[in-house]
């Protein structure tokens, strides 16, 4: 079931694992997600090796990367990028007692409760056990693709996988945790790196499902012991030449790590969905870095960490040395905070290894959706941080109670662009197009219906900071009692286009008056203005500052408490004084909608 959508009472995250209860005593495990082939099986992962002296040979190219699916339906990007299989081909068991067979069904990715109006799950299937492994590295190494990796309630240590070449469309591999949620922990890191508990590194067409991934940290208490972060997607690009892609991250339950709940580099089409990311000890829940491309990001909660809640950092610093770590730019110029070596780079880079196929600093093609982000930004960083995002889609989040910015656009204040931030535009004219403004920042993102509700002096609900133009907002709430609700700087004004939001007050961070003229429309444009939380507690069902999630025992539940953020049917504010032109089809707990409301909810009440 979805994290948000249990708020409507339907047990929907894990449904699959839900139907498995008394699983070490019965020799047929009754389980949700669908058989068989034996092969020699590819070795493990190895860490990074350095690369050879002397001279060396240019290894051929990857395939240039597929199309993106672009759309503003997640439901359709999932179904043309992640083609699971409808069997599975074979089935290997974690744990003991091993059964001689389980009951699954197949996963749907994109099933949904019939309170949603959408198509109940499969029916279940008997699959015979085709071999048993004692530990998740060892069913990792024996894995191919089209398998099922079935993991009995227990405790285990984390594994790695890497590139599998007969994994792809419809033979993906699937490491799913059986029993109640909860049941299957894994508390330690993966052999091949103790940074990591389960390490994607250059692994493609992966589904990992329903793990408590429990670390021993605590926000701002790190434990040494204990891996950085629960999930690692690693391209390796400096080392492989290659981007990790095609991966489902589906209904787990990752906390109290040291650094990240979630981590990725180097990697494009991947699904984040149904999780809970909380109590990361220093940064972020869900961190995506290093040109990582064509992400869905929905139906997730951040909850209670120590930075970001999700963060989309793309880092055109980091990006540009991993792919100075590949042998094919060997004799290139060393590292120069340029505009001009890093686009010569970027040239080189494209011509070799095509568009979307290297880290370029840049993140395209995301959407971001149907997620809540609570209790976030201890030591700051947006609860929704973006650097280097563009072309992408921000739709239905709800983000209240958080400590620093609600959802920022920003440039990652990268060396190659300095020189058009500081001191930026200060006339229209010095603004002739894009090639006079930074090339990373958070470009022609459409941000429409979100609800950011804050209280936090020197952060902005919503921010278009440095190199963050063309940015589109429609719908919104952008509340913020202590500073500015919408920030823009003099490097994002350029084609800004904002109306129907409700906004608390505005600030252009200084700008002259003339620079305005760039925008295609202000933020004041017919927008409802002035609004305070205590006003626009009002016009919603029940608001506060409760935490959306409670954590007990081994998992977590929806806090009985959480606030109601649905406008009430009386509202005037909030209904009817959307753009109907730009309204989703649905709201954040999946419920369509049928008028032209503000925010991130449906009426209710």
């Amino acid at each position: 079931m979805s994290v948000i959508q249990r708020a409507r009472g339907c047990v929907r995250i894990a449904s699959a694992l839900a139907a498995v209860a008394a699983l070490a005593c019965s020799p047929t495990i009754q389980v949700a997600g669908p058989p068989p082939d034996e092969t020699a099986q590819p070795p493990a992962p190895q860490k990074k090796m350095p690369a050879p002296a002397g001279p060396h040979k240019t290894p051929e190219p990857p395939a240039p990367v597929e199309p993106f699916v672009r759309t503003r339906d997640s439901d359709e990007w999932v179904s043309q990028t992640l083609k699971l299989q409808r069997r599975y081909e074979r089935v290997l068991v974690v744990g003991a007692p091993a059964p001689a067979a389980i009951r699954v069904a197949a996963l749907d990715l994109n099933a949904r409760d019939a309170l949603n109006a959408r198509d109940a799950a499969a029916e279940p299937q008997d699959l015979p056990v085709t071999r048993a492994f004692a530990t998740l590295q060892e069913a990792a190494n024996a894995a191919r693709g089209g398998d099922l990796v079935a993991v009995l309630p227990g405790t285990y240590a984390g594994f790695s996988i890497g590139d599998k070449p007969s994994a792809g469309q419809e033979k993906y591999i699937h490491f799913k945790a059986l029993g109640s949620p909860g049941e299957v922990v894994i508390d330690r890191a993966c052999t091949a790196d103790p940074s990591w508990m389960i390490y994607l590194k250059t692994a493609h067409h992966v589904v990992i499902e329903g793990f408590n991934l429990a670390g021993s940290s605590e926000p701002g208490k790190q434990s040494a012991a204990s891996p950085r972060a629960g999930i690692m997607v690693d391209g390796a690009f400096g080392e492989t030449g290659r981007l990790a892609h095609h991966i489902a991250i589906v209904g787990n339950f990752s906390h109290h790590h040291r650094m990240w709940g979630f981590h990725s580099t180097d990697s494009h089409s991947v699904l984040l969905q149904d999780n809970l990311f909380a109590m990361s000890a220093r940064e972020h829940g869900a961190y995506v870095s290093d040109g990582s491309d064509n992400y869905v990001v929905r139906r997730n909660v951040f909850f209670g960490n120590n930075a970001g809640g999700f963060q989309a950092n793309l880092d055109p610093e980091a990006s540009l040395e991993e792919v100075m770590k590949h042998p094919s730019f060997r004799g290139y110029p060393a590292m120069l905070p340029t505009r001009a070596w890093a686009a010569g780079l970027m040239k080189l880079a494209t011509d070799r290894f095509g568009e979307h196929g290297f880290p370029d600093g840049r993140g395209v093609n995301f959407i971001i959706e149907q997620n809540v982000m609570n209790g976030n930004g201890r030591v700051g960083g947006g609860a929704i941080n973006l650097a280097g995002l563009s072309d992408s889609l921000i739709q239905n989040n709800l983000v209240y109670g958080n400590l620093a910015s609600g959802i920022a656009q920003w440039d990652n204040a990268n060396p190659f662009d300095r020189a058009y931030v500081e001191p930026g535009p200060r006339s229209p004219e010095q603004v002739s197009g894009p090639d006079a403004l930074p090339l990373w920042g958070c470009r022609n993102n459409l941000i429409r219906n979100n609800t950011v509700i804050m209280n936090t002096s020197g952060r902005a609900a919503l921010q278009c900071g440095n190199g963050s133009w063309g940015c589109r907002l429609r719908n919104n709430i952008f509340v913020n009692d202590a500073a500015s609700s919408i920030e823009v700087l003099s490097t994002g004004i350029y084609r800004f286009d904002a109306g129907h939001n409700v906004v608390t007050q505005v600030s252009y961070g200084g700008m002259p008056d003339g620079l305005k003229r760039l925008a295609a429309a202000l933020p004041e444009t017919r927008a409802i203005t002035g609004i305070t939380r205590a006003r626009l507690a009002a016009e919603v069902v029940r608001a506060s500052e409760e935490p959306w999630v409670v954590l007990e025992g081994s998992w977590w539940k929806l806090n009985p408490n959480r606030p109601d953020f649905r406008p009430k049917r009386s509202s005037k504010m909030l209904l009817g004084q959307g753009d109907a032109r730009e309204m989703p089809a649905r709201d954040l707990l999946g419920n369509k909608r049928d008028g032209a409301e503000l925010g991130a909810l449906s009426p209710g009440g």
